[in-house]
């Protein structure tokens, strides 16, 4: 995670507030997320060497980076914690692991980049970015939603209250047991991965117009779709597709019909 900043942001802890794509072929990512969503990009070299800053609209959204030891394409989405340094050291007594940090970035943001006791990366931040972040609805092709995949629910869903002091509510749907997590307003989802993984992984969902358009548009440019738009899947509304990299993401439209909520 790396914006320059100019003052810091209050954000309620348990928001996500950046998203970094670990890849090494930034390159082809560019060109992929520039045709899909109307991404544009810039050097941030001027706050961390070799990092790229993602815009949409002028506003930064995330980054992108070449990853220091070799790991699968994938995005590190960035959540706020109340304190990094106690967040990490209840990643750590959970079975997970730390690489890189805690460290600094500026004078102002506190970062650190952990995996889970089954395996999903996550960013911790002191604080978010200082533009473009609110509770409003976001615009197309804007970050709108985060879902856990885990491997075992249960144990995932009781670390990440306590850790993000989120409260859940649970929803029996066509695909199986759904949990809202959220403090204040729903912040995240979680659920039992339906398909075969070594690890879990925290989802970042894109906000479209058309799943089903979007996810085509996916394929036209090197990606691969792993689950299309389906009735019993949030009423067709949503999509998972690999970047030509393999890095997974969703493309979810919102608001959707017949009463189902995020």
């Amino acid at each position: 995670m790396a914006v320059a900043p100019r003052a810091a942001s209050k954000v309620t802890p348990g928001t996500f507030v950046w998203h970094d794509l670990v890849t090494d072929n930034p390159a082809a990512a560019k060109k992929f997320y520039s045709e899909l969503f109307g991404w544009t990009f810039e050097s941030g070299k001027g706050v961390e060497p070799d990092y790229t800053i993602i815009r949409h609209k002028g506003v930064p959204i995330g980054g992108i980076v070449a990853p220091k030891q070799p790991t699968s394409p994938q995005w590190l989405s960035y959540v706020v914690v109340a304190n990094v340094d106690r967040a990490v050291d209840a990643i750590k007594q959970a079975g997970g692991e730390v690489n890189p940090g805690p460290l600094n970035v500026g004078n102002q943001l506190r970062v650190a980049a952990v995996a889970d006791a089954q395996g999903a990366p996550l960013g911790l931040a002191s604080r978010g970015p200082v533009d473009g972040l609110s509770d409003a609805l976001p615009d197309l092709n804007r970050w709108l939603w985060m879902d856990y995949v885990a491997r075992d629910d249960k144990p995932a869903l009781d670390f990440y209250a306590r850790l993000l002091d989120y409260q859940t509510e649970t929803e029996t749907r066509d695909t199986g047991t759904y949990y809202r997590l959220a403090n204040g307003r729903p912040r995240a989802g979680l659920f039992k991965s339906p398909w075969p993984r070594a690890t879990a992984i925290w989802l970042p969902y894109v906000r479209v117009a058309d799943p089903d358009a979007s996810a085509r548009r996916a394929v036209e440019l090197g990606g691969l779709v792993v689950q299309a738009p389906a009735p019993k899947v949030r009423n067709g509304s949503m999509a998972i597709v690999l970047a030509p990299d393999g890095a997974p993401i969703a493309l979810q439209k919102y608001p959707f019909d017949a009463g189902v909520t995020r």
